[in-house]
């Protein structure tokens, strides 16, 4: 059977479904972790020559709301519009987590971070 990208959600939907309510926790929970990788290796902090060159983006979501921690990245570098979207899709991923798991959070506010230009290195003050 061939999976093609735009129908890998229902089939994850479809499994969810079909699964128990803990396999089910435990399958969003695993679907997070792998979107959190992905947008990890999509930011890329190198290549960067000007402080303006960096940028920060929110990354994951507290169950109250807002990202639970935020990244550094290089837009000179890395594939903006793809990490946005994997940046998107793992706030949802980890929504529905939380959501089917209970989660609660402090609810305190994460606030955003400045880039610095370390080296060629985008870096988080």
């Amino acid at each position: 059977m061939t999976f093609l990208p735009g129908h890998l959600g229902a089939w994850t939907a479809a499994l969810l479904l079909s699964a128990g309510p803990a396999k089910k926790e435990q399958a969003l929970k695993q679907q997070a972790e792998r979107l959190a990788q992905e947008a990890r290796a999509l930011a890329k902090t190198e290549g960067c020559e000007q402080q303006e060159e960096c940028a920060v983006a929110g990354f994951g979501n507290k169950a109250c709301g807002g990202p639970r921690e935020y990244i550094a990245y290089c837009s000179r570098t890395t594939d903006v519009p793809a990490l946005e979207s994997k940046l998107a899709a793992l706030q949802q991923a980890e929504q529905s987590w939380q959501r089917e798991a209970g989660v609660m959070s402090n609810c305190g506010l994460t606030r955003k971070p400045q880039p610095r230009l370390v080296d060629g290195v985008c870096r988080i003050r």
